[in-house]
């Protein structure tokens, strides 16, 4: 009896161990070890789905089947079916298969698309299946329209990939803040987009970059192109649609305030802002004076900061025209050591984007030590750059020497002996050495930047390829609260050849005389090294001289609003941004003079059957 019992322990013990073995074979595993899975999944050749595309569809489902198992993310938001359904479809996950359930009739004649976005992946690396759709018609035709073009950066004119571009059969401004599209498509990597099976009819156009994956214009961090009026698709000219993209301009606010320096406050914006701002200290003392410096995006007082105070200073930051009024509050720092270091001292630094000679460009926030030498331009002044405004500079306490190779005569008496009468000798040995030292030179101007305080403007009568020393005796200059420098300054500077630069001739024609534009010169890390605003031209000439080797772009700005910047569009305005032309890319080698020109007569573009929905817009461009 004991043994019987014992034999069926062992029976229930098999089983559910085989039970366990079993499921667990069953169960999708990533597999271990390998390399590592980069191909996404693809439809099964050897099991069943549904025919892609399909006409006279009358099925209650559409599956389809993978070559390996896959899983759905964030299926809600990311499978669309155009055209829509009141209630959304049951979509799952089947072994292999992804499976799409109606909860409601399709309609008659109606061709189908389902999107399913980025939300089929595999289980191991999450390698998405790319631009994955199904089409289907429950006639026994499919709609074969299509729709295409390029999304592009608004103002760089660089290819937008991997961005949303949607078709709306409603027509109402409102669609791409609510409501997900009739068609869309995804671009590639050169911006080309196609949206295949579209039935004819009048739609409006918007492409976005969809940074929460809802295909809904609700973010301000999302970039968006749109064409402002709707355009038919039918007929027999198919449109092919070149659409700018840009993320819309934020109201400005102050982004952050900090006190970096001893008696300075730096104020930044989240925009760049085109007129002055104002910034006033609260209750401020009868005494109390400040100097405001206005930067593109930032803005720099400097005020009394020897006042009296038990806590913090308020401050009210206005600027009109950006409807900006944000009050601040900078507190004294609990450890005044570095303030009062920099209180009492005064020491010139390196200015940004210079260049030591020989070195990378670089930032230096310490003092450099003479034996360094800065490149400099040679038809420029010489910044000398203080971490304060200068109140004034005494120019007879100001030293500038040219360096000069001087040969002295080093006299040596050497003890030695007299080979045939062996008594000892003494000889005298002479050996030039070549030293370098600085002979003083005139000084053509020695000036206080009008423009920046912080700056003194050195001017001489440069050699090209030669070293000059610029010294600063003490008291030589006063800042703007009366501290002079206490230390002698001196800085070496490498006056550069002119042959190390180049110049860049710009020519544009087929301006309108009625607008307004701004032409900029851009280098390769998009920095603005120049800017013009031109007004009542048809042929516009620019020279740009003796500027550094590296590759170059010309901006030209139709400046439409005009307020002498580069604005952004607006969708709520049906405004858009403001038409950019650049030019290709102009490679300057030193010595080099480089002819270009710009022709804005062949940049205007018409798209077809363009039809106005909204009388305030004057232009259909898409440009």
């Amino acid at each position: 009896m004991k043994q019987k019992y014992w034999n069926r322990i062992q029976n229930i013990g098999i089983c559910c161990l085989l039970t366990v073995l079993t499921w667990s074979c069953a169960e999708p595993r990533a597999p271990e070890g390998g390399p590592k899975d980069t191909q996404a999944p693809r439809i099964s050749k050897k099991r069943y789905s549904t025919p892609n595309p399909s006409t006279n569809f009358e099925d209650q489902m559409v599956i389809l089947t993978f070559d390996e198992w896959v899983k759905l993310q964030n299926a809600y938001s990311q499978v669309i079916i155009s055209p829509p359904l009141k209630k959304k479809p049951d979509v799952k996950i089947r072994n292999k298969s992804v499976v799409v359930k109606w909860k409601e009739p399709l309609k008659e004649n109606t061709t189908y698309i389902i999107n399913f976005g980025d939300a089929v992946s595999d289980i191991t690396e999450n390698n998405v299946v790319p631009d994955l759709k199904m089409v289907f018609s429950t006639g026994n035709q499919l709609d074969s329209l299509t729709c295409s073009g390029q999304i592009v950066d608004a103002f760089t004119k660089d290819p937008k990939a991997d961005v949303w571009v949607m078709l709306y059969q409603n027509l109402a401004d409102s669609m791409p803040l609510t409501q997900q599209p009739y068609y869309f498509t995804k671009t590639n990597e050169q911006g080309n987009f196609l949206i295949e099976y579209i039935k004819a009819g009048r739609y409006r156009i918007f492409a976005l970059e969809d940074k929460n994956t809802d295909y809904i214009y609700n973010l301000p961090n999302e970039s968006i192109a749109f064409l402002d009026s709707s355009f038919v698709i039918g007929g027999e000219v198919e449109p092919v649609l070149r659409l700018n993209m840009f993320q819309e301009r934020p109201e400005t606010i102050v982004k952050s305030y900090k006190m970096p320096h001893y008696g300075a406050v730096k104020v930044l914006f989240n925009n760049e802002v085109q007129t002055q701002s104002t910034i006033r200290l609260l209750d401020a003392p009868n005494d109390y004076e400040s100097l405001v410096y206005q930067g593109a995006d930032s803005l720099l007082l400097w005020f009394d900061g020897t006042m009296d105070t038990t806590a913090a200073w308020k401050f009210v930051v206005e600027n009109k025209a950006e409807k900006l009024l944000d009050t601040i509050e900078i507190r004294e720092p609990e450890s005044k050591a570095y303030f009062k270091e920099n209180g009492t001292t005064l020491r010139w630094f390196l200015p940004e984007n210079s260049a030591l000679a020989g070195r990378k460009a670089t930032v230096v926030e310490r003092p450099l030590q003479d034996t360094i030498s800065i490149e400099q331009h040679p038809l420029k002044s010489v910044p000398l750059v203080f971490k304060r405004p200068v109140n004034q500079v005494d120019k007879d306490k100001v030293w500038i020497g040219i360096d000069s190779a001087i040969t002295v005569i080093k006299t040596e008496i050497v003890e030695g002996q007299d080979p045939e009468t062996g008594d000892a000798v003494m000889d005298t040995i002479e050996t030039p050495i070549l030293l370098d030292t600085f002979i003083e030179v005139s000084m053509d101007t020695l000036r206080i930047d009008a423009d920046n305080q912080q700056k003194i403007l050195v001017s001489s009568d440069w050699l090209a390829n030669r070293s000059y020393k610029i010294i600063a005796f003490p008291n030589a200059v006063e800042d703007y609260w009366g501290i002079k420098n206490q230390d002698t300054l001196s800085r070496i500077y490498r006056i550069n050849s002119e042959d190390a630069y180049g110049t860049i001739q710009a020519t544009i024609t087929g301006a309108d005389k009625a607008e307004q534009y701004i032409i900029e010169l851009v280098d390769d890390k998009k920095k603005v090294i120049d800017q013009s605003v031109v007004t009542d031209s048809t042929t516009i000439r620019l020279v740009y001289q003796q500027i550094k080797t590296a590759q170059y772009t010309v901006r030209v700005i139709l400046d439409e609003l005009p307020n002498g910047r580069l604005d952004v569009g607006s969708y709520k305005e049906n405004r858009q941004a403001e038409k950019v032309i650049v030019s290709k890319v102009i490679g300057l080698n030193a010595g080099w003079e480089n002819f270009m020109e710009i022709d804005l007569s062949k940049t205007r573009t018409v798209l077809p059957n363009v039809t106005k929905d909204r009388e305030d817009k004057k232009d259909t461009d898409g440009k």
